[in-house]
């Protein structure tokens, strides 16, 4: 495996040895964060481009995607995806 010499500061440095194990070089934890990152990213460009969109399309007037939806059912929803996320962690 080919290595490259990275600098970072005394803190990074820091908080990258409380994530590590014993066991674990900074490759390893670095990596890990990597995979994490990619595992959790809230939207990938695809994603992303699709919802500022259909918020353009909102801001312009076009409600063609929009659809109505009543507090009781919206507190359904967020107490669903609020169960999903402890159910998650």
């Amino acid at each position: 495996m080919m290595t490259k010499t990275i600098k970072i500061s005394k803190s990074t440095h820091d908080a990258l040895s409380q994530l590590a194990s014993k066991k674990d070089t900074f490759n390893d934890v670095i990596t890990r964060l990597i995979d994490y990152y990619k595992e959790n990213e809230e939207f990938f460009d695809e994603e992303s481009e699709f919802y500022n969109k259909e918020i353009e399309n909102f801001e312009n007037g076009n409600l063609t995607n929009v659809s109505e939806i009543t507090i009781k059912k919206l507190d359904e929803r967020i107490t669903l995806l609020e169960q999903k996320i402890k159910h998650d962690l």
